[in-house]
């Protein structure tokens, strides 16, 4: 994987093509894509405007669609699977639109964009609401933060700290912390449930699985990521009414030995949260995602063209 990030100089360059040309032909210029397409992910999409405290990633519709346009002008978005199964060589980038976890947001927020620009999406979900499970622990982590701020959560934690990114990481490293998360936040799952999940499949949106408890895989031992990969994506299937085989990594995490099991379950590709595009010759069970987040359309594109050129971040 190349990681070398991209220079101040680079990004300037990019700048000022996309000023002096079409925005399309100077990305397209810029980007040199030959067989390459970049997979970007998303986690929720809403009306409002996301909170000073947020926990899990989230961009207002508008801006939303204001991306998806920008990139429908340079390139073609794509479903996964044509991305996935199509690596040769296009005259335009491609991308392909994915979502983590299960967010009745989805529905509510992001499908209407989608169809207004009939495009494509994945949606890599748990299926947590068919088995009447709570919040993902993220999602009690952001409202502890509403209700209390940052310092006495971290008290809580044990993590004297008033940065959101360092209570993340220490209840990412120590699960234990998830229970206290439980005990001290009211609990209110808003989670996509069969009816919805079967709206998505209907309107033509790809599911995929993201794991039932969404834990960090390369800490489970064999048999546990035997279960984790598995359990619960029959229930998933069952609604959808067709086979689930596209996989999304939990905090976009996995190693070699990971990859190996979630090939061995069936699945028929995999991706981790590295944000470098696919290409021919790329090892589909660890294949990249970007998540662009609240970037405007000019950052967007620069950041594009970059990912696309250079291979990573």
């Amino acid at each position: 994987m190349n990681t070398q990030r991209p220079t101040a100089s680079v990004k300037r360059a990019v700048r000022r093509a996309l000023r002096s040309e079409p925005v399309g032909e100077a990305v397209r210029a810029i980007a040199a894509i030959r067989g390459r397409g970049l997979v970007l992910v998303y986690h929720r999409v809403t009306q409002t405007e996301p909170s000073s405290f947020e926990v899990v990633p989230a961009v207002s519709s508008t801006l939303f669609r204001r991306q998806l346009e920008a990139l429908a002008d340079v390139g073609d978005i794509v479903p996964l699977e044509t991305l996935l199964r199509d690596r040769d060589r296009h005259a335009r980038p491609r991308f392909a639109i994915t979502f983590d976890d299960d967010y009745v947001t989805h529905l509510a927020d992001a499908l209407p964009v989608l169809r207004a620009l009939d495009a494509r999406a994945t949606f890599f979900l748990s299926g947590r609401a068919l088995h009447r499970l709570g919040s993902y622990w993220f999602e009690l982590l952001e409202r502890l933060l509403v209700e209390r701020g940052t310092d006495a959560v971290g008290r809580l934690l044990g993590s004297p700290t008033d940065r959101i990114d360092e209570l993340i990481a220490v209840c990412e490293r120590d699960p234990k912390l998830h229970g206290v998360l439980a005990k001290e936040s009211v609990d209110d799952p808003r989670h996509l449930d069969r009816s919805q999940i079967e709206t998505l499949s209907d309107a033509g949106m790809a599911i995929g699985f993201h794991t039932l408890h969404h834990e960090v895989l390369t800490r489970l031992d064999d048999e546990e990521l035997d279960a984790a990969v598995t359990v619960g994506r029959s229930e998933i299937e069952a609604v959808v009414g067709r086979p689930v085989v596209h996989f999304a990594y939990p905090h976009g995490k996995a190693d070699r030995r990971v990859a190996d099991i979630v090939r061995n379950a069936g699945y028929d590709a995999a991706w981790t949260g590295h944000p470098r595009p696919m290409r021919r010759g790329d090892d589909r069970y660890l294949l990249g995602r970007w998540e662009p987040g609240r970037r405007e359309v000019d950052d967007l594109l620069v950041e594009t063209a970059i990912r696309l050129t250079r291979g990573g971040g």
